[in-house]
């Protein structure tokens, strides 16, 4: 399995998964030509793509929804409730409802090549997902732009052989930082984000040895990836290997695929 990072964070948001045949995009926070530049770069075809999948709507990971749609005719996936609740939000960002298809939180998505499990975050974007996939005998599991820890996360990311999990901002430096007060609210509330101390505390409580964990969505102003590197030193046991994301940085990754 073959796995690209394009760039996360408030600047756009973009996860890649191949299995050598197959491939999911989960959002599309990017422009097509970074999307389709980036896989071609390192080896992934773009007639490979099946599905994008989003977390949710917020520019930062569909402004490129639309164009995926009309350039590769693959489905776009999102919760039942995203889609009832954002038509103005599709609208703007010019996201071709014929193209969607919804799913309840729970249910198993299949689509060549993987097998998708969504859960509920708890954001400020109606419907709000994360995933947890299987492919060629690997289990990935990703949750970003959440303020809380869901119930459901627990489980799903148990035994996950890749992470990826929201770390957005350090507690200190939000506090000291010049964001107004009613941000500051937002961002550390429920339907906000999560800070360092609970993303690594969850990565450390569900990690085995021998997996990878990647921290993404950091912020730009409120958090440091030395600090969070650090964090990550003092908390996470030796052999569970650990990548900080840098905001609009690439990340790669490769784990070998087992029999179904």
């Amino acid at each position: 399995m073959h796995y690209l990072v394009i760039t996360t964070g408030s600047c756009g948001n973009c996860y890649v998964f191949h299995n050598g045949k197959d491939s999911i995009i989960i959002d599309c926070g990017i422009t097509f030509t970074k999307l389709s530049r980036s896989l071609s770069e390192h080896g992934i075809p773009l007639d490979s793509v099946r599905a994008l999948f989003l977390t949710h709507l917020h520019p930062d990971h569909s402004k490129g929804v639309g164009v995926v749609q009309r350039k590769l005719g693959i489905p776009v996936y999102l919760s039942d409730i995203s889609l009832e609740m954002n038509e103005s939000v599709m609208i703007r960002q010019k996201i071709e409802t014929s193209g969607l298809v919804s799913y309840s939180f729970g249910e198993i998505v299949d689509v060549p090549g993987f097998s998708v499990v969504p859960f509920r975050t708890s954001h400020d974007s109606d419907g709000s997902a994360g995933y947890m996939f299987t492919s060629s005998g690997r289990r990935f599991f990703l949750m970003t732009d959440t303020g809380l820890i869901p119930d459901a996360a627990w489980e799903l990311a148990s035994g996950a052989d890749v992470k990826f999990i929201e770390s957005n901002y350090d507690e200190e430096m939000l506090e000291r930082g010049s964001y107004p007060a009613f941000l500051k609210k937002r961002i550390r509330g429920e339907y906000g984000h999560l800070p360092n101390s609970a993303a690594v505390d969850f990565a450390k409580r569900t990690a085995r040895h021998g997996e990878s964990l990647y921290f993404v969505h950091l912020s730009a102003n409120n958090n440091s990836p030395e600090v969070l590197r650090e964090l990550c030193r003092k908390e996470i046991p030796s052999g569970i290997f650990c990548t900080v994301c840098e905001r609009g940085g690439l990340s790669e990754g490769f784990i070998d695929g087992e029999e179904e």
